[in-house]
């Protein structure tokens, strides 16, 4: 199947035509999850974490469960022949709608100039339902993305009301301080990011120290590179975070950037 291509409920259409009814839960409210999978040369990177997220997101929004068996059948079904570099979105909306897409991956501004933003939809884990949830209502993160871009930046960086770094609007982020990898921990809200566990993995492989915590803004003073990452853009280097001024040459960037890639293509 080419590019452009959809699944909705298991009929098979060519993207533009592929709609959703606006009394659709997802359309009218934004209410249900979603999983963005990177394909890369054909392969999907970690499906099965995908999917494993998926279905926790809708228990934690308390929708009923997607079939598994059913949306990796669609998937296979959406990269038949497809030997490039996509994105792979899977829906379930809050009407019990199935929604598979097939696109090429998009084409953003690298994010080199992030501007912090407040977020306070991001809560910790247990303090309610939905904390930590992947769904479909993202209007605060393109919000935020947008008010950064009013504010001369590429894109926003995401930290609580208490001043914790948490996350982009749609990308996991990590930095280097004193060579020890820094991320903030999922117990914090943030989206347990398939890309985020991948780079520790292989942070650690590499013989680097990798920690998950809680680091207030200010805390970022000393950091050597602030990294972003998604499951559809390769790990990129900030150059300006806030206030602070990161320089050009990024080491660890470039190692785990490399190994990224080789292992998202099979390598």
């Amino acid at each position: 199947m080419a590019l452009d291509s959809a699944l909705i409920d298991g009929k098979r259409l060519p993207l533009a035509e592929a709609t959703l009814p606006v009394t659709d839960e997802g359309v009218a409210r934004g209410d249900g999850a979603f999983e963005t999978v990177g394909v890369w040369g054909g392969r999907p990177f970690r499906p099965d974490a995908h999917l494993a997220r998926l279905a926790a997101s809708l228990a934690a929004i308390g929708l009923p469960a997607a079939d598994t068996a059913v949306l990796r059948r669609e998937m296979g079904e959406l990269l038949e022949g497809v030997d490039g570099d996509a994105a792979l979105r899977v829906y379930a909306t809050g009407s019990g709608t199935r929604v598979l897409t097939l696109t090429a991956q998009p084409s953003r501004l690298p994010a080199r100039h992030l501007v912090p933003q407040p977020a306070p939809w991001i809560r910790p884990l247990g303090t309610y339902g939905p904390a930590g949830a992947k769904t479909m209502s993202y209007m605060p993160n393109m919000a935020a993305t947008r008010a950064a871009q009013a504010a001369g930046g590429d894109d926003a960086l995401l930290v609580s009301l208490e001043g914790v770094v948490l996350e982009g609007p749609t990308f996991c982020v990590l930095w280097v301080r004193d060579g020890v990898v820094h991320t903030p921990a999922v117990d914090l809200g943030v989206v347990d990011s398939v890309s985020r566990r991948a780079l520790v993995e292989l942070a650690v492989e590499a013989g680097l120290d990798a920690v998950e915590g809680r680091w207030k803004l200010d805390e970022l003073a000393g950091a050597s590179e602030f990294l972003v990452c998604s499951s559809v853009r390769p790990l990129i280097a900030a150059r300006l975070v806030g206030d602070l001024e990161l320089p050009d040459d990024a080491p660890v960037r470039d190692r785990l950037g490399a190994a990224l890639d080789a292992r998202r293509r099979g390598g």
